[in-house]
């Protein structure tokens, strides 16, 4: 599979300048973070340039509909048959630290990165997006393992701990940053020589009796 390589290293670009500006100079109380990556192949059953309209069919023989937008500008170059690599990755960190009351709390931020193939040779793109956002803890409940955080824009909203016991030292009023990462990767490969039909024997004559 040759699939690009610079949406992944476009995700952890983005993430990166978040983590160095708004880092806390003491280790964060509590820290939880996960990432996943899901690769799907696909073949290109039907393709409709006047509509850009494109169906295609999973290994699992389900077919699946696509309006692809204008800014996949090599979209001519796709034909039936070919086979379409998608892969997604999917990121998320949440610090929570003890608050420095002689900084504001940040507002929100995103960052979007994207790249794609030169003209006249196959699609192949990748976008990358990073959120970050900031709150404060108003409220923590163990025994219901569950904590209301205040986002810096006033919105307030009740959050399943994932782990209790990494809340044990977050007290009211520490701040929660959160940063979500996706990135997600398309390139679509010609399709292979078609294998010649298996050859049979013709079948044997039965013995002259």
């Amino acid at each position: 599979m040759r699939l690009s390589n610079s949406v992944l290293i476009a995700a952890l670009a983005l993430a990166a300048p978040a983590l160095a500006d708004d880092a806390p100079a003491k280790a964060p109380k509590a820290s939880y973070s996960k990432k996943e990556t899901k690769t799907v192949k696909a073949t290109v059953k039907a393709i409709d340039l006047a509509t850009r309209h494109v169906t295609l069919t999973t290994p699992d023989g389900m077919d699946h509909d696509f309006t692809v937008g204008t800014q996949a500008r090599n979209l001519p170059q796709v034909k039936v048959g070919d086979d379409v690599y998608v892969q997604y990755q999917e990121a998320l960190a949440v610090d929570v630290s003890e608050a420095d009351p002689t900084k504001p709390l940040p507002q929100p931020t995103e960052a979007v990165a994207t790249d794609r193939a030169e003209a006249g040779k196959k699609p192949e793109g990748a976008v990358a997006r990073t959120v970050t956002l900031n709150g404060t803890v108003q409220a923590i409940d163990l025994a219901k393992k569950t904590a209301t955080i205040k986002g810096s824009g006033g919105n307030t909203v009740e959050v399943k701990m994932q782990h209790p016991e990494r809340w044990q030292n977050v007290k009211v009023g520490d701040t929660v940053t959160a940063r979500y990462s996706e990135a997600l990767a398309i390139s679509v490969q010609p399709a292979g020589p078609k294998k010649p039909p298996a050859k049979t024997s013709a079948p044997k004559a039965p013995p002259a009796k």
